[in-house]
């Protein structure tokens, strides 16, 4: 938690001076940086720093309505780079009465992504499109050699009046991890490790609608979507000789050398769960500076994941420079802990 402050306090002072030469009335620049923590104990336990610039072309208009909306009821052509780092400290668990030890899992990676929105004349249509890549560095001595990941997304969306919009995207998520496995014979004895690799793709395709709408000083919106995903995995196995202990032979059986079993490379493909994401979300604005939101998913047919929920508020102290504060929680199956997740999120505009 203390990490999390430190690095709150360091990107509020970098957006405090980016917005103090923001021009009346209008910004084209977005200078963010988000500080976030996930904690699933005792699993996983993860930091997370993004800073991202963002290029409005022709100018965002901020009069139209409350500061944080900004962007939706004056939608430009725009384009955005960031660049992300995430520490994480992963435990590894194996079934009972496996008697192996392995060391927890540490790694950090860098996350490079760009992204782009083209708005038609009118403004009533957009297009534009997405792509990350994520390159982990992996502490020695762990079964993880390599893991990468890169995705990349479309969408294409329509203004309905000026406080309404419908899109959809079609997202595309390929994970690639190379290291080693354990082979077991039973559920007591694994005798060997071997070279494995993993690719995994995961391709999701979400509807959104988001409307606002003004009743007397109060400003709110509604927003909703629905995702399906799929996916694929391919995985392989090198070859491996396996020696079979004096233990493990039939009794009365004698041999001078313990016999060599040879198991060749193998190739799986296999099928990834499908499922159904459901989304819903309302935001407050009770004055321009000021949002309060609350908003849940839902996973449908799942394996993993179950539900998740999350508060935020966002506050502009000046026109110009905002904050935003979330604290969310997501309940996995298999009787797993909560994942509870805190960030921090400050804006500069100029």
């Amino acid at each position: 938690m203390l990490s999390l402050i430190r690095r709150t306090i360091l990107l509020v002072s970098i957006c405090l001076i980016a917005g103090t030469s923001a021009r009346a009335n209008e910004f084209a620049w977005e200078l963010s940086g988000l500080a976030g923590q996930a904690d699933l104990d005792p699993l996983l336990d993860a930091n997370q720093t993004t800073i991202t610039a963002t290029y409005h072309f022709a100018g965002v208009d901020d009069t139209k309505g409350p500061l944080a909306l900004a962007s939706f009821l004056d939608p430009q052509t725009r384009i955005a780079a960031s660049i992300g780092r995430n520490r994480e400290t992963s435990e590894i668990t194996l079934p009972p009465g496996v008697a192996l030890t392995i060391p927890d899992v540490k790694s950090e990676s860098l996350t490079y992504a760009t992204s782009g929105r083209y708005v038609l004349p009118g403004k009533k249509w957009y297009a534009g499109g997405r792509y990350a890549q994520i390159d982990n560095d992996i502490e020695p001595g762990s079964l993880l050699t390599d893991a990468s990941r890169h995705g990349a997304a479309v969408f294409a969306g329509r203004y309905f009046g000026v406080a309404t919009t419908l899109d959809l995207s079609l997202d595309r998520a390929v994970d690639e991890t190379r290291g080693t496995g354990v082979a077991c014979v039973n559920l007591v004895f694994c005798a060997a490790v071997v070279p494995q690799s993993v690719d995994q793709t995961r391709d999701t395709a979400t509807l959104s609608v988001l409307h606002m709408r003004r009743f007397r000083s109060l400003t709110y919106t509604l927003g909703g979507s629905v995702a399906d995903s799929s996916g694929q995995a391919v995985i392989h196995s090198g070859a491996f000789d396996f020696s079979l202990p004096a233990s493990m032979l039939p009794p009365g059986v004698v041999f001078f050398k313990p016999p060599v079993i040879k198991v060749p490379a193998r190739t799986t493909e296999l099928g990834l769960d499908r499922y159904l994401i459901y989304s819903v979300a309302a935001e407050l604005f009770p004055t321009r500076k000021l949002g309060v939101r609350i908003g849940y998913a839902g996973w449908d047919d799942s394996s993993t994941f179950d539900y998740a929920y999350d508060v935020a508020a966002t506050w502009f102290v000046s026109r110009n420079v905002g904050l935003r504060f979330a604290l969310g929680r997501q309940h996995a199956h298999a009787n797993l802990e909560d994942t509870d997740i805190a960030a921090v999120q400050a804006t500069g505009r100029f």
